[in-house]
């Protein structure tokens, strides 16, 4: 071999195997079947804006797809990021539902009857060869001021994409602000008038008109009135709030429908822990527990009037009793402007379920008549 051809073989030697040395590169996600928001071959489009929501409202959008395989494939899987978003799918003239709460990711078939629609809980979604489908994805978008993502995982049988990745966000704002954003009373009494105001602008749309708004109980009146300040529409809305009807209340939603698109609405929202006429202790119900056989047992109710009010009882009667009236008796006294009534279950009361009703009835100018319900055992 002559020197000449000897340093040839030793040059192409050295080229050859550098390149047979080189180590395999790492597998990119859609090499493994693992798809991004970049999009597939199962979704043209993977990622989305669902454009942007006012006042609460739930993001929607679609996502189209289609088996790109020649065999059926199994949807095995489908779970949401939040407890936020659910979806609806729909594949030819069948439709499913995935929710996000209270069980996320738990499916159903949704199906059609003469009654309205059924819902049976199912474990997997089958998409036939060629078959084609939309995902409809739902985002709430309460409380949510600015960007919000989620994302809907699906795990399949298909060996090339065994799992796709759909991520879609939104936008919230404010078509109306409040200022103050809720009317809080606090603890107020029943027969309490409390005032309140609240302004409300529109960041988006300088002027627009308040063109009705919800029926509300006898327990409120309002007014709303508009002005211009700069430019730009501020309507009032006021009111008050009390006195109630009853004796019980929280508070209430005051709707207003708007001359914006789709008759944009805005809430009021007035928040009370109202008191009642009275407040009973312990409660509507005295439950008196075990009864030893042989003793007697006595336990009491005290009502507490919250106006002025000196609170007596006109008559106490004891109704639907279980036992015979006369192992029951009833009294009543005085602590201050307090009632207190009593009932004792005679030693000589026989053995077994106790329990009644103990009728009350007052003089006060709002409420004429309680029932306490009281029970026990005797053993």
């Amino acid at each position: 071999m002559t020197m000449m051809r000897f340093h040839s073989l030793v040059l192409l030697a050295a080229a050859i195997l550098p390149a047979q040395q080189q180590p395999t590169p790492p597998k990119q996600a859609k090499d493994v079947g693992i798809t991004t928001g970049q999009g597939n071959s199962w979704f043209p489009e993977a990622q989305k804006d669902l454009g942007t929501y006012f006042n609460h409202e739930e993001a929607k959008g679609q996502f189209r797809f289609k088996n790109p395989s020649d065999k059926p494939v199994e949807w095995r899987s489908i779970m949401p990021s939040c407890t936020c978003s659910r979806a609806n799918i729909r594949i030819g003239d069948r439709n499913y539902e995935m929710f996000g709460k209270p069980n996320a990711g738990a499916l159903f078939r949704v199906k059609k009857t003469a009654a309205g629609e059924e819902r049976e809980s199912i474990n997997l979604i089958q998409v036939d060869p060629g078959e084609e489908g939309e995902v409809e994805v739902h985002m709430d978008m309460h409380g949510v001021t600015g960007i919000k993502s989620a994302n809907l995982d699906i795990h399949t049988t298909d060996p090339e994409s065994p799992m796709m990745q759909l991520k879609f966000s939104a936008t919230g704002a404010q078509m109306f602000v409040l200022s103050p954003a809720e009317v809080n009373f606090n603890t107020m009494t029943w027969n309490e008038s409390r005032e309140f105001t609240v302004q409300v602008t529109s960041p988006v749309q300088k002027d627009f008109n308040i063109e009705r708004m919800d029926p509300v109980g006898n327990d409120f009146k309002v007014k709303y009135e508009k002005a211009m300040s700069n430019g730009a529409t501020v309507w009032t809305v006021s009111g008050t709030y009390g006195p109630l009807e009853s004796e019980v209340g929280a508070g209430g939603v005051l709707k207003f429908y708007t001359d914006l698109p789709g008759k944009a609405s805005f809430q009021v929202r007035v928040q009370a822990f109202v008191k009642g006429p009275l407040e009973i202790k312990p409660g509507t119900f005295l439950t008196m527990g075990m009864i030893r056989k042989g003793v007697a047992k006595a336990d009491r109710v005290v009502f507490e009037p919250n106006d002025n009010t000196n609170l007596e009882a006109t008559k106490v009667t004891i109704e639907k009793l279980s036992v015979p009236q006369e192992f029951v008796t009833t009294r009543t006294s005085k602590d201050g402007n307090k009632l207190i009534v009593e009932v004792e279950i005679s030693k000589d009361c026989p053995a077994g379920l106790v329990r009644g009703d103990i009728v009350v009835e007052l003089n006060h100018p709002a409420i004429k008549v309680k029932r306490i319900l009281f029970n026990g055992y005797v053993r």
